[in-house]
């Protein structure tokens, strides 16, 4: 008797791990990216690859919204699955490519910050190259061009009201679209966000929606930090936008010890939390990373927020406990002011 009932606790154990390992996939659909990702985030859930399909009048939902998932809704999934996302999109970007050279087109109705921009092979040896080679803005219907070989000018495209600039690159860690070391495939990246995947092929032409100008805006323009004299938190209080982490540096000017620059948005700095599913380089609406004395020991934040990553830090090296400078992604340095006990200092700093 005893070891029929050791044998059936045994088994309630077990089926309770597997029941506790799973998690329900929320309905995401009407949604923007974003605020897909907040959701499944919060249900355990990773938000997958986002597929990009032409809107129209006649699509049934809004412009730039979730219009199907990979795991429908109610499933019983693993924590920490994927779901992958379409998303309803209207193209106003395009590469156009051969062999030799790839032009950028900015059909985005406005001006397109070129250094939130990056290409990188998929496959191969890994080639990219930054936006920021080309520097500054890319006016609405001009293009900018980059070469893997000599040239003495640009090449005119019936597309493009102009060649903007124009770059000459011989390294081959920069030929991401030639198939040089083996690629077949490159991402189109800006501000961290995924937003195509083109075939290398000669000649070549990749459609894709960019946020900029008209189009939809769903990264935030700054970052929002929330502190007192123990804690700090960077928050993402938009109900629809990313907050992009990636590229900003706290730098510490706490005497008498300043520590080292701390680069935001790298993930490996901070303490997790399975199942570990949301991207510290970008938050989510309504999710926060902490910072932290690390004699303090509770975890609350000094405005309400999801943490999903914390780091503690040693009482000598707060870097709010005094003035500090945050590097923004413009390559420009800002300073907060420090924080104190008794009343909440919020800086936000431009992206």
């Amino acid at each position: 008797m005893i070891k029929k009932l050791a044998i059936l606790l045994l088994l309630l154990v077990l089926s309770s791990q597997v029941f506790a390992q799973e998690t329900t996939v929320p309905n995401v659909t009407g949604l923007n990216v974003p605020q897909a990702a907040a959701l499944l985030n919060k249900s355990g859930l990773r938000l997958g690859a986002e597929n990009n399909v032409g809107w129209s009048a006649e699509s049934g939902l809004a412009e730039n919204t979730v219009s199907s998932q990979s795991v429908a809704e109610g499933a019983l999934v693993a924590f920490g699955a994927s779901v992958d996302v379409t998303v309803l999109r209207s193209a106003n970007a395009a590469a156009i490519y051969d062999d030799n050279d790839l032009t950028l087109l900015n059909n985005t109705g406005g001006d397109l910050n070129l250094a939130g921009i990056t290409f990188v092979a998929v496959d191969g040896a890994g080639a990219q190259l930054a936006g920021s080679r080309w520097a500054g803005s890319l006016r609405d219907t001009q293009c900018t061009q980059v070469w893997s070989v000599g040239r003495n000018g640009a090449k005119a495209l019936d597309d493009c009201s102009t060649i903007q600039n124009w770059l000459v690159t011989t390294n081959s860690a920069e030929h991401f679209w030639t198939g040089a070391g083996g690629t077949t495939q490159f991402n189109v990246l800006q501000n961290g966000v995924a937003r195509a995947t083109c075939a290398v092929t000669n000649p070549g032409r990749c459609d894709f929606f960019l946020s900029g100008g008209s189009g939809a805006g769903d990264v935030t323009e700054y970052v929002y930090m929330a502190y007192g004299a123990d804690q700090l938190a960077i928050i993402n209080q938009s109900p629809d936008q990313w907050m992009a982490l990636a590229g900003y540096t706290v730098l510490n000017y706490f005497s008498p010890t300043q520590g080292a620059p701390v680069p935001v948005g790298n993930a490996t700095l901070y303490t997790r939390f399975p199942p570990d599913v949301e991207d510290v380089t970008r938050l989510a609406p309504g999710q926060c990373i902490l910072f932290s004395k690390a004699s303090i020991e509770t975890e609350t934040p000094p405005q309400p927020c999801e943490i999903i990553s914390k780091l503690l830090i040693g009482d000598d090296l707060i870097f709010w406990g005094a003035g500090f400078g945050m590097l923004g992604s413009d390559g420009n340095e800002r300073t907060c002011p420090v924080g104190a006990a008794d009343r909440l200092t919020i800086c936000v700093m431009p992206r």
